[in-house]
């Protein structure tokens, strides 16, 4: 498993966090929940909902004990009495019928075995729990990670990723029904929305990349990290910048899921 590191991604985080509050300003709590937030990174969106729970609480898991151990030191107990954090896998979760709401924010896509984390998110639903899932589906347009994929295997970098997992996995909205279907979920909601981001400058959007291109810098040795994220960068500009004034805009879909178990 790989390790994040949990203060260049907490400085770097702003889009995640703007994408998860965008949700977030649509969801109607009662205020005595028991929520699971899947992949809470550095804590901070997790620490939103539990401020939105006074008779409730909240569990941010996620696999990186870097971010697990930063997350509870900002925003866990005494900070916050009603939120925890643990270190889980999405596959394997270790509650059982626990949860009246399950969420994630642009997290899912990052376990490439979706229906295991799906059938583990059924398991620990409470009867008549749901669950709200934001990721990023396959679309028309290359995304960013497709394009890190193809710089990889070029010639002056493929011997670094022999044997290497594409660590990401994106599925059409109809596929994702069909595999949650699959996994005895009833699907209330599945849209997508395309979406643009400009980090305004190249060494904002450079600064990104250096803190979420983990799963694959990781196999280079660090001096050769700047020329592999410029490689990259360089590469999807000829994919999502349509005139110079968007040389440093992120294009990237977002889909929205709501489902629920059926009895």
């Amino acid at each position: 498993m790989t390790e994040w590191h949990a203060n260049d991604y907490h400085r770097q985080s702003g889009l995640q966090q703007v994408m998860a509050e965008e949700q977030l300003g649509r969801l109607v709590l009662e205020g005595d929940e028991r929520i699971l937030d899947i992949g809470c990174g550095d804590g901070k969106i997790t620490a939103e909902i539990a401020m939105q729970l006074p008779r409730g609480s909240v569990l941010g898991i996620d696999p990186s004990r870097e971010m697990v151990a930063f997350a509870s030191s900002r925003f866990g107990r005494p900070v916050l009495e009603n939120l925890h954090f643990e270190v889980a896998d999405a596959r394997q979760l270790p509650y059982q019928n626990e949860f009246d709401l399950v969420v994630s924010f642009n997290a899912l896509h990052w376990v490439v075995e979706q229906d295991l984390a799906l059938c583990s998110i059924r398991a620990v639903l409470k009867p008549g729990g749901r669950a709200l899932l934001r990721l990023v589906p396959s679309g028309q347009r290359k995304c960013l990670e497709d394009v890190i994929e193809e710089v990889c295997h070029r010639a002056c970098w493929i011997n670094n990723f022999t044997g290497f997992r594409q660590p990401y996995v994106h599925f059409t909205p109809e596929e994702y029904r069909v595999l949650a279907e699959k996994a005895g979920f009833r699907v209330v909601k599945l849209n997508v929305e395309d979406k643009v981001w400009d980090f305004k400058t190249r060494e904002a959007f450079f600064a990104f990349a250096w803190a979420t291109f983990v799963e694959w810098t990781q196999h280079l040795p660090e001096p050769e990290w700047e020329s592999f994220i410029t490689d990259v960068l360089d590469s999807y500009q000829l994919v999502a910048a349509n005139h110079p004034q968007e040389a440093n805009t992120f294009k990237f879909y977002q889909m929205e899921v709501e489902i629920t178990p059926v009895p």
